[in-house]
């Protein structure tokens, strides 16, 4: 399951997504569009920004904006970032000395497949994706 941060991120990335190349965005813009608590909005944004995914522009004009296009971020981008779990079928598909059977498990070998799978579903699906062909849709629809 997806945590509360990781979804309030994806929300984020994707509402500027819709609104790349529009300049910056205030984040109480995107808090009340995207129903993001204002404080949480602002720590998730920080660690976007951090991460490379985000960018700011201070002064009245001011916001935040995607730092890259919609086409080069990904929900693995998000969630590697804001909830490893979520991508993460068992913890033996992250760390084989977690468990002493990992080599003797005949479910293991099936986990490891679609571990691969799955990271590389997240992986190919970007913002851009997401969007469609009109990145005017709104994010509240999808």
């Amino acid at each position: 399951m997806i945590t509360r941060e990781a979804d309030y991120a994806i929300r984020t990335v994707l509402y500027l997504a819709q609104h790349a190349g529009d300049g910056a965005v205030v984040t109480t813009e995107i808090s009340e569009k995207m129903q993001i608590p204002y404080r949480f909005l602002r720590k998730i944004s920080h660690h976007l920004v951090e991460a490379g995914i985000l960018a700011t522009h201070r002064g009245k004009q001011g916001g935040i904006f995607l730092a890259r296009k919609p086409a080069e971020i990904s929900l693995f981008d998000i969630l590697e970032l804001f909830d490893q779990r979520a991508i993460n079928l068992n913890i033996c598909c992250q760390d084989l000395s977690a468990c002493d059977r990992s080599n003797l498990c005949p479910i293991h070998e099936r986990l490891e497949l679609l571990q691969k799978r799955l990271r590389a579903e997240f992986a190919d699906c970007s913002f851009a994706d997401l969007l469609g062909n009109d990145r005017r849709k709104s994010a509240t629809e999808a």
